[in-house]
């Protein structure tokens, strides 16, 4: 699936979700660590959503960000 940016340009779904985590990470003042730690999910496997290389995201890993963000599933996938 491709979205589109603030510029018009797509993006693909994985990139969305590793641009709009790292946005409210820094928005919460919340490291890496301490979102892999509020989501529950694995450090490493956290690196890979937000490089955009992970394959295959999983609906609880989002939801898992989305929860450990404080925010919705829908502003992460670009949807504010």
């Amino acid at each position: 699936m491709t979205m589109l940016n603030e510029r018009g340009e797509g993006l693909s779904l994985n990139q969305t979700l590793a641009n709009q985590t790292a946005r409210q990470c820094k928005k919460m003042g919340m490291s890496v660590t301490q979102l892999a730690l509020a989501s529950a999910i694995e450090v490493e496997r956290l690196h890979s959503i937000m490089d955009g290389n992970a394959k295959e995201i999983t609906l609880r890993e989002m939801a898992g960000l989305a929860l450990g963000l404080g925010t919705s599933l829908s502003v992460l996938l670009g949807d504010s």
